[in-house]
């Protein structure tokens, strides 16, 4: 494994750590009981996916459209003008 794989799964593992699956589901059935909690408070696994990030503007994270696939095929691309950063 590469490095820079190695530092993609880090990045994946802390935007979706194990089990935060579990915990959303389990924090959906609490909801439905009636509890008010924000996610994040019961379940500190639920942060990265349910707390709001404070680099947004308009709902639009500007490092991880960077960091995306996409963003990275389009810089790449040939023959036609490049994606000024």
């Amino acid at each position: 494994m590469s490095y820079e794989e190695l530092l993609g799964w880090f990045s994946y593992f802390e935007q979706r750590p194990a089990g935060w699956r579990d915990d959303d589901r389990t924090h959906k059935l609490l909801q439905a009981q009636g509890v008010k909690e924000k996610p994040w408070i019961i379940f500190p696994t639920l942060s990265s996916i349910y707390k709001p990030s404070k680099n947004t503007k308009d709902g639009i994270d500007i490092n991880n459209l960077k960091a995306s696939g996409l963003f990275q095929k389009l810089l790449s691309a040939k023959g036609g003008d490049k994606v000024s950063v």
